[in-house]
């Protein structure tokens, strides 16, 4: 069994509200999210649950309130109708409007009560600002009281236009926000606030487990009251590419089995290619050398325990 925990699809309403979203530096023009097509491509490379996310990283862009949310409000009804349907094949990430916290706060009860939604998906940054700013407090009390998983994603951030040269921006600046965001939450306290926080960093964390004892610097007086590097191994790291077996290998060997999730990023590739993702990230598990046992835990056992699946 595999549970691809990072799995993004973009709805037509999306789309057409947001059509800058279409296009990709990566050489893929995002389409209309179609529950057939991706069931094809998921049988075709032995994917059995794949729960769904959207990148959204422009939707707070323009400050703009009742557009952000009715964003959002597209994507969580267009994912939970997906799972409506498929009820075994397809979970759910919410997207949350973040310009008004009353309006976070209402859509993310909304998701997890009525919509039956499985998770929160957060951009690293919201037009430049980051989650552990004290604005935001209302959706970790919210996200705490809902006891949903947290799944942060790469964005792009404001930055001096060299990080655009080579697209070094999607290259490296993308781990960096990751890197960033996660060790600002770390360094707030958020997890001695929230101790029971399931927070999931996709593509291996970035730079994070490179540089743990870096980051146990206390220079810039943290609020954390232990180690960062003990709150940085509570968190859950995902396996989405490009990524290499000896990078999941260190993560594995600095974390342990138990706190990775299978990704692959689908649809992103490169050349046009939308699945090359998958083909990549399942060779790299399979020289993955780790017990079987472990590997069972990374493709689907820490998944189901983490959002509660139930078999089926």
């Amino acid at each position: 069994m595999i549970i691809d925990t990072h799995f993004h699809a973009f709805p037509g309403k999306f789309l057409e509200l947001m059509p800058e979203a279409k296009n990709d530096v990566r050489g893929v023009g995002f389409h209309a999210f179609d529950h057939r097509e991706y069931l094809n491509v998921m049988d075709q490379y032995g994917i059995d649950i794949g729960v769904l996310s959207n990148t959204g990283g422009r939707i707070e862009k323009a400050g703009d309130r009742g557009k952000a949310l009715e964003l959002c409000r597209i994507l969580n009804d267009s994912f939970a109708d997906a799972h409506a349907k498929y009820p075994h094949r397809f979970k759910a990430f919410a997207r949350l409007p973040m310009v008004d916290m009353d309006d976070c706060v209402r859509e993310l009860h909304r998701c997890t009560k009525e919509l039956g939604m499985h998770g929160v998906m957060m951009p690293t940054n919201l037009d430049g600002k980051y989650l552990d700013e004290a604005e935001f407090k209302p959706f970790w009390d919210a996200l705490a009281a809902g006891d949903k998983p947290l799944f942060l994603h790469p964005a792009n951030a404001p930055c001096q236009a060299n990080w655009n040269k080579y697209s070094l921006h999607q290259k490296i600046l993308w781990p960096t926000d990751s890197t960033l965001a996660l060790s600002r939450i770390v360094y707030c306290g958020v997890f001695d606030r929230y101790p029971n926080l399931k927070l999931i960093a996709s593509h291996l964390g970035g730079m994070i487990l490179l540089y743990l004892d870096r980051l146990n610097w206390r220079e810039g007086n943290p609020e954390c009251k232990q180690e960062p590097e003990k709150y940085f191994k509570k968190i859950y790291y995902d396996t989405a590419g490009p990524i290499r077996a000896a990078f999941i290998k260190l993560v594995y060997d600095t974390v342990g089995a138990d706190q990775i999730l299978f990704g692959a990023d689908y649809p992103h590739g490169r050349d046009g290619k939308d699945d090359q993702f998958y083909p990549m990230t399942l060779k790299e598990m399979k020289e993955l050398d780790i017990p079987k046992a472990d590997k069972e835990k990374i493709y689907y056992q820490n998944a189901k325990a983490l959002f509660g699946f139930e078999e089926g």
